[in-house]
């Protein structure tokens, strides 16, 4: 067939163009940390990273997977160093979305990175909305139950143990209420029982009335020392815009991606080298598809410009792969398939979004645009999300915010505004610069 062979061409070109693949990359493909988690959620709903092995004991750990297992509820485990700087910048959100971006269907996260809990929760429409934030409620109320230095163990399976609840909501209203009532509150009313029959002796022999002055006294002492102390604590100055330990952070999180771009350009590169399209046009079409992101992403990743200036770039070039693997599943399912959709606020979140009006603040403005679970749900409480941030001119910006003129990726929102993406970046429009 004419077709075929024309999709044969294209993959032998591509091979050319993907130019020599390092030895490291030619042995087997390397799998992504949430490649990794999701595979070992599929086996077990409690994922734990050999670094905590020792935290979680193997009898807890089968007593936690029976319990979730006998609920029939879809709740997930996941124990996980996170620190600033990884693939997920440190945020158990980010991990979860993207472990979930994955396994897909719904879904409730428990995620566990260092002392604290964090739920988030990927619900199927049949369930209520108490069982819709089970992750969500669990890990609040287990903050409350537990104590800051409990140990690991415990605190996820008191999380669990809430999160497996009828009523997760009701649980967390409980565990709040309990930990608002003062330590010793009955006692401290025993006490003013006491209190109030030795004023009575001591009024007989004109003991009440001291009562009355020494609190008198105490509150003038209060109002003294603390008006001192206002009167002398520093006063506070202007923060500095920068510190050091913020650029090592930002320093930091741009190494992660570039490291995290140029792998992911040789995996898809490795794929696409492999790729077996199907027959008929739409394959051919898709092939070539996959061939021009993959070409799109190498050419913005070489012209990356170092800092933070090509934080957006990063962002751009890991986009134009995912439209690359898109591109090849169509073309292995003779052309039929969707693009996913990445978050607009930041192309970083993942795909695992969902159209979402969202409302200038202070206007009446709205459009509608694809974002993630969390930003979705700031935009509805009436919060800014958590943007992309960019440097421009001098000041750290949403990257929607820079002018489409001058950045290709504001132009078209990381392509969820427009579907010219790939063709803006092959004729140069990614070079532009304020």
């Amino acid at each position: 067939m004419r077709v075929e062979t024309g999709a044969a061409a294209l993959l032998a070109a591509a091979a050319v163009a993907l130019g020599p693949v390092p030895a490291a990359a030619a042995g087997a493909q390397e799998t992504s940390p949430a490649q990794t988690i999701a595979a070992g959620l599929r086996e077990s709903p409690v994922y734990v990273d050999p670094a905590f092995d020792s935290a979680l004991p193997e009898e807890t750990r089968a007593g936690m997977v029976e319990d979730i297992e006998d609920s029939g509820v879809e709740l997930r485990v996941v124990l996980v160093p996170l620190v600033e700087g990884d693939q997920w910048g440190g945020d158990p959100g980010a991990l979860a979305a993207a472990v979930h971006d994955r396994l897909g269907g719904s879904g409730h996260y428990l995620v566990l990175g260092d002392t604290r809990v964090h739920g988030e929760d990927y619900p199927s429409p049949d369930e209520s909305e108490s069982e819709r934030k089970r992750a969500f409620y669990g890990s609040l109320a287990a903050s409350y139950a537990t104590e800051y230095d409990t140990p690991l163990a415990e605190k996820a399976e008191t999380a669990v143990g809430f999160a497996l609840e009828d009523d997760p909501e009701a649980a967390l209203d409980e565990q709040e209420a309990a930990a608002q009532v003062p330590e010793g509150e009955n006692g401290s009313q025993d006490s003013g029982s006491d209190s109030s029959g030795a004023a009575g002796d001591g009024s007989a022999t004109g003991g009440g009335a001291v009562w009355p002055w020494a609190a008198g006294a105490a509150v003038l002492l209060l109002a003294v020392l603390g008006g001192g102390y206002l009167w002398r604590r520093p006063r506070s100055l202007p923060e500095a815009p920068k510190h050091a330990a913020f650029d090592n952070v930002d320093r930091a999180r741009r190494e992660v991606l570039q490291e995290r771009a140029e792998r992911e350009l040789v995996e898809v590169g490795e794929r696409l080298s492999a790729l077996e399209a199907g027959t008929g046009k739409g394959a051919a079409q898709a092939a070539t598809a996959a061939l021009d992101a993959h070409a799109a992403a190498r050419t913005v990743l070489d012209g990356a410009p170092e800092g933070e200036e090509g934080t957006a770039d990063l962002a751009g070039v890991l986009v134009l792969l995912d439209k690359a693997e898109d591109a090849m599943v169509r073309a292995e399912h003779g052309g039929k398939g969707r693009e996913r959709r990445h978050c607009y606020a930041n192309p970083l979140h993942g795909t695992a979004t969902a159209e979402t009006d969202w409302r200038q603040l202070g206007g009446e403005r709205t459009v509608r645009v694809p974002l993630c679970k969390g930003c979705a749900q700031s935009v509805r409480t009436r919060m800014r999300p958590d943007p992309l941030l960019v440097e421009y001119k001098g000041r750290t910006v949403p990257y929607y915010d820079v002018p489409a003129e001058e950045s290709v990726w504001a132009a078209t929102g990381f392509g969820t505004l427009t579907d010219d993406l790939v063709k803006r970046v092959q004729r140069g429009d990614h070079r532009a610069r304020g």
